[in-house]
């Protein structure tokens, strides 16, 4: 079992496999090496040959995991499984434990390849808060930043963050007066912020998820925090690549300096195309 043409795009992961049976080595089992998506799982293939009764006649059962790198982040990944050639559409496991996932068992052929796509995303989960999102009676804490403000429930902000915690239920300024000014950050950030403490949703421009960083990171909110690393590690180009590590080291997420490291040295992103995006950028302003 031979994998080529390996291409990594943000949350996807994308292999050709060519398979030759030998009738010698039967039966067999083989196994790819793994392969990380997003700096969050690896992958890997496994394939199982035995020979039938008949005269060249061949049994293969091809086999799929994933395993999640960072067990402490609590997150539940599922994966998405397309493999044309073997007629597998959106196969969908909720699974991170290393279990192999049989995806095919009917193929009879001794040589054969096929490419098969994995994508990974996180589970949304349920908040029972969705119904308090559109309240307007019952809130009680204001956010105000750089262009207007939110409304927003005080409880909802404590049960969030222990930073928040501990200022409202202090004897601070911001629980007195029950608002939070000269927040650093536009409105917008705070509604992405609201939206997604009371609905779990994030946006979907990556400068939105830099300012949900921002808040997430300074608030101590750390499942905010780590999925907004993820929805940006799966957006990397050339192009952001170097602004990114930048606001890491700003707001020190080693988690995401790690992350875009790791998409650096598996190829995912090229350093010469980083550097000829910052030659440009650097011939551009000398321009101006």
């Amino acid at each position: 079992m031979e994998v080529s043409n390996i291409i990594q795009t943000g949350n996807s992961l994308k292999l050709n496999i060519s398979v030759s049976n030998n009738s010698g080595y039967l039966p067999t089992v083989r196994t790819t090496k793994e392969f990380k998506i997003n700096a969050a799982a690896v992958f890997q293939v496994k394939l199982i040959v035995t020979k039938g009764e008949k005269h060249n006649t061949y049994y293969n059962w091809i086999y799929v995991r994933f395993v999640k790198l960072h067990k402490e982040d609590d997150l539940t990944y599922t994966i998405k499984v397309n493999s044309k050639e073997l007629n597998i559409t959106d196969k969908n496991f909720i699974s991170d434990d290393g279990t192999w996932h049989l995806v095919q068992d009917n193929i009879k052929q001794q040589n054969y390849s096929f490419i098969v796509t994995a994508h990974i995303d996180i589970t949304p989960s349920a908040c029972p808060l969705a119904l308090l999102h559109d309240d307007t009676e019952l809130t009680d804490f204001e956010l105000k930043g750089e262009d207007g403000s939110i409304s927003i429930h005080r409880a909802v902000l404590a049960a969030a963050s222990p930073v928040l915690k501990a200022m409202l239920s202090g004897k601070w300024q911001e629980s007195t007066d029950a608002k939070i000014e000269k927040l650093d950050t536009s409105k917008a950030a705070l509604q992405n912020f609201k939206d997604y403490l009371y609905l779990g949703t994030l946006p979907y421009a990556d400068l939105e998820l830099e300012q949900l960083l921002v808040l997430a990171s300074y608030y101590m909110i750390k499942d905010l925090e780590q999925k907004c690393i993820f929805k940006l590690v799966g957006m990397i180009t050339a192009e952001n690549t170097c602004d990114l590590l930048e606001i890491a080291g700003q707001l020190k997420v080693r988690r995401l300096q790690l992350a875009i490291l790791e998409c650096v040295e598996e190829g995912v992103i090229k350093v010469d195309d980083i550097r000829i995006h910052s030659l440009d950028c650097e011939s551009g302003e000398e321009s101006l």
